[in-house]
């Protein structure tokens, strides 16, 4: 009896550094928290770079948001004191 599996290396290669990357992360030692904190600061710098693409949309949707909380708040007070 002869049983033959093809199994495609690329999907070996992914599952193999999967499993490394969560033992790296998973244990508690000197470099698991340097992986930890290496990932960290790689998300923090991924993060900024994508707010400041998306910059001028943030800051318009900040600026529609900010001017209707004035008016709701703002505008009572004023009638108040009139």
């Amino acid at each position: 009896m002869k049983i033959e599996i093809e199994i495609d290396e690329n999907h070996i290669a992914e599952l193999v550094s999967q499993e490394i990357a969560k033992r790296i992360v998973a244990e508690h030692n000197y470099e698991s928290r340097e992986v930890k904190l290496g990932i960290r600061a790689g998300m923090d710098k991924v993060i900024t770079k994508y707010i400041y693409s998306k910059k001028d949309a943030i800051i318009d949707r900040v600026v529609d948001r900010a001017s209707i909380e004035i008016v709701k708040k703002s505008l009572s007070k004023l009638i108040e004191k009139i």
